[in-house]
Formats: structure tokens, C-alpha cells, sequence
């Protein structure tokens, strides 16, 4: 048995809305055996002491909506092809240099996310503990309309289907119910009628298509999560009764909607730097040139930083904008404050909101700025304390691990992130990673 007492902290346990002086963090194996003040250190002599110098213990970071199997390259060239499975390690690798020791890929390849799981509970690979959706399951023609289904030698490539597009619901129900045989567990849709990639209108599932995606929903007892990015998408996720909304209306929200969510308990991960940093590209921008390049690989990197300079050239969109893929980043700029504004009405009704970045997702969003995700939250009227909570065991609660992760206590796995500074006074601190433990494991530091 691996026995390990860590002193000389300060304590954020995800529980109590402030730090905690003077405790020790007992840990045996991978869990959780005690959080007892500095006074019965001398019970535990039998226990490795560990020295954390001052610094904040948080729970383990959690980030609730990933995409960590895509390599962060739109363009398929034979580079990206030789690079793709070093860049989709680094990822995973990612997601622990940051502090997050959780995740939920809501799409994936599905073959190649469950090649990473298994990886990585068996301790052959570094990366968070996941909870996976596996493949996206949509409608032909509708988002994310960058992404085709694949031939079976494509599949092979890439690492299995990132997307199913069914148009019946039988379909839909065989296609359901054979990603939770192989383990998935969420099912990701989603309902958007406007593009915001300048293709115009988009197809969705059909009404008997997404009720027959619910009734496996429930008859599994596997949950649902809608991507929308409309006041429409918003309104058939409460009709349904999903479990959690992805991203945030651009649109604004009525307040009947919003009083029916709190109702009905779905909650919102807003991925609040999915929209916003099409409105501050240069901060992206600065954080990939200063420090990001050590998350990529070198074609990646490239792409990454092309698709940024691009958004930001004038004119903006290229002549070939209804061919290729190309962001909207005016709508998405023009949507972003009201998108705050629903988040903050969210909030104010009560309604559950988790941390989400969109990572690997976008061209925008990387493990290395979740810190950002949650400075947007408090422009949403988030305290620093609520946004670490909503960071850790709101969203344990959110993605089914209450009890297991997202707080400091007794029992659960000894996951934790430890940060220089204060972040219940300045929530930035949390980019100052020094430590990262994982199932009583240093896995950085």
C-alpha cells in the first residue's frame, strides 16, 4: 500500500466556499483517507510526508466537454496523417500538464477513444480518467458539418467513426444502442438551424428520429447532450428533457425557457471560449506563440496558427467560404455578449452550469487555457469561488462522478491540483500549475 500525508497547504476541498489553513490531506493507494488538521500529522509517521511549499490544493480539474481524439488539423495532408497519433498523445498528455484530471469527450473516434480509455485506467499511458460519448451522433448535413462519415479505409486512418448520420429511427435507435455496447457513456446530438460556418440552414434530426434517440436514453440509463448554439436548439433540448445543453444560445433566452430548465434539472456547459475567443483571437494567438507550442506537433501547430491569422485577415471570409469551413466570426462576435447574458440568467435561476473549453474542438480552444474558460464565467457574474466549484464538483455532478471526483474528502480518488497563488482571489492563478496528482500518483511536479 502506497501511504502518502500532504501538509503545508492551503485547502480549496471543493465543498466549503473558501481556503482552509493548517490541514494535512491524507492518501492510501488511490483514494482519499483523510483531511484532518496539521495537529495529527504525528498519527500518520508511517505515511510518505510531502511538503507542498504554501501552495493551493484544489480538487482535481474537471473539463466537460473535450474532443481530445482530433489532431488539431482540418487540412488532411500526409504530414497530418504522420503526426496525428503523436499530436492525439499529447492531448491526453495535455489535459494533465493543465490540472485536469477529469474529462467528457462528447465526439470522438470512437475506436481510437476506446484504444485511449483503456490506455490510460491501465496505467500504460498518462492521461485524465474519461467519460466518453464516443461518436457524434447527428443528421446528414447537420453539425458539425466539417465532419464527414468516413469510408471504412478512412475509418481505419483516423481511428473509427467521428460522426453517424442516420435518417430513420430505427437507425437511430440500432446506432444508439451499439455505442453504448461499447461503452459509451453519454449519447451526443445535437439541434442547430443556422450555420455559423456561412452555409446557411442546416439539416437536424427529425422529431421521431431524436425520440427515439431518448428512448434508449432511458431505457439504457444513459444520458443525452445536445450541442445548440440558438434560442431554437435551446427549446428542443427542454422538449426532450436532455441531460445538458452544450455551448449557449446566441440567441436570446426567454425566461419561461430559462425557469423550465431549472425545472426540469438539465444543466448547461456553456464552453463559454468556444464563442468568446472569436471575439479576442489576439489572447489565443499570444498564448499559442509564447507557450503553446509545446502542446503540437509541428503540422498541427502550423494549421492552428494559419486558421487564426486568417480569421483575423480583412477581408474575412476567402472568396471559397461556401466550399470550405470557415467560422462566422462576426455572428459568433455579435452573439458572445448575449451569450454572457444567458449564462448570467441561467445562473440567477438557479440552474446548474459546469466548465466545458470545447478543447481540440475548435480552432481556438486547447487544454492549455482552461484557466480562460473560467476568467469567462466570472464576466458572467461568476465569483471566483463559484467558478472553481462549477470547475470541480459541479461538474462531477454534472457528468455522473459525484462520488467519486470533484472534491477534496474521504473516499474518493486522490485527485489533485495544486496551484500557485490564490485563485479565490484572482481566478488566473489557476494556469500556475505546479503539481498534479492523479489516483495518489504525481503525474506532474
Amino acid at each position: 500500500m502506497i501511504k502518502t500525508c500532504y501538509h503545508n497547504l492551503r485547502l480549496f476541498d471543493g465543498v466549503h466556499p473558501y481556503l482552509q489553513e493548517g490541514k494535512i490531506i491524507v492518501v492510501e493507494d488511490d483514494r482519499i483517507k483523510a483531511v484532518q488538521d496539521e495537529a495529527a500529522r504525528d498519527r500518520y509517521l508511517d505515511h510518505h510526508l510531502v511538503d507542498l511549499n504554501g501552495y493551493t490544493l484544489l480538487p482535481g480539474l474537471i473539463d466537460a466537454h473535450v474532443h481530445p481524439t482530433v489532431p488539431l488539423a482540418l487540412k488532411l495532408n500526409l504530414k497530418v496523417i504522420l503526426q496525428m497519433g503523436r499530436q492525439v498523445t499529447m492531448n491526453f498528455a495535455s489535459f494533465l500538464k493543465y490540472g485536469i484530471t477529469t474529462i467528457r469527450d462528447l465526439a470522438s473516434f470512437s475506436s481510437k477513444m476506446q484504444s485511449w480509455r483503456q490506455k490510460i485506467e491501465s496505467g500504460s499511458a498518462p492521461g485524465p480518467r474519461i467519460v466518453t460519448a464516443l461518436s457524434f451522433l447527428t443528421s446528414p448535413g447537420g453539425v458539425p458539418e466539417m465532419a464527414p462519415t468516413l469510408n471504412p479505409v478512412e475509418a481505419l486512418i483516423a481511428g473509427g467513426q467521428f460522426v453517424e448520420r442516420p435518417r430513420e429511427p430505427d437507425k437511430v435507435r440500432r446506432i444508439a444502442e451499439g455505442l453504448i455496447a461499447r461503452g459509451a457513456d453519454w449519447l451526443k446530438t445535437q439541434y442547430s438551424e443556422e450555420s455559423f460556418l456561412f452555409h446557411g440552414r442546416l439539416n437536424n434530426l427529425s422529431d421521431d428520429c431524436l425520440r427515439a434517440l431518448m428512448e434508449v436514453s432511458t431505457g439504457r440509463g444513459v444520458p443525452v447532450a445536445m450541442h445548440h448554439t440558438e434560442k431554437a436548439g435551446f427549446k428542443k433540448g427542454l422538449d426532450l428533457g436532455v441531460r445538458t445543453l452544450e455551448h449557449c444560445s446566441l440567441q436570446e433566452l426567454d425566461q419561461a425557457d430559462v425557469d423550465l430548465m431549472v425545472k426540469k434539472g438539465i444543466s448547461l456547459v456553456p464552453t463559454l471560449k468556444a464563442i468568446g475567443d472569436h471575439a479576442d483571437m489576439e489572447a489565443v494567438l499570444d498564448w499559442l506563440t509564447r507557450e503553446g507550442r509545446a502542446d503540437f506537433m509541428p503540422e498541427p501547430y502550423r494549421q492552428t496558427v494559419a486558421g487564426l491569422e486568417l480569421m483575423r485577415s480583412r477581408p474575412y471570409p476567402p472568396p471559397d467560404y461556401r466550399k470550405k469551413f470557415y467560422p462566422d466570426v462576426d455572428m459568433l462576435s455579435r452573439g458572445y455578449p448575449i451569450t454572457l447574458k444567458n449564462v448570467a440568467r441561467v445562473k440567477k435561476a438557479g440552474g446548474r452550469i459546469g466548465v466545458g473549453t470545447d478543447s481540440c474542438g475548435t480552432g481556438l480552444s486547447f487544454a492549455g487555457q482552461y484557466w480562460r474558460e473560467l476568467w469567462l464565467l466570472t464576466q458572467a457574474g461568476f465569483s471566483n469561488v463559484e467558478a472553481l466549484t462549477a470547475a470541480t464538483r459541479i461538474n462531477a455532478g454534472i457528468i455522473g462522478l459525484k462520488d467519486r471526483v470533484g472534491t477534496v474528502e474521504p473516499g474518493k480518488y486522490a485527485d489533485f491540483t495544486v496551484v500557485e497563488g490564490n485563485p479565490l482571489d484572482d481566478i488566473t492563478a489557476v494556469k500556475n500549475v505546479r503539481t498534479v496528482i492523479k489516483g495518489g500518483l504525481k503525474v506532474k511536479g
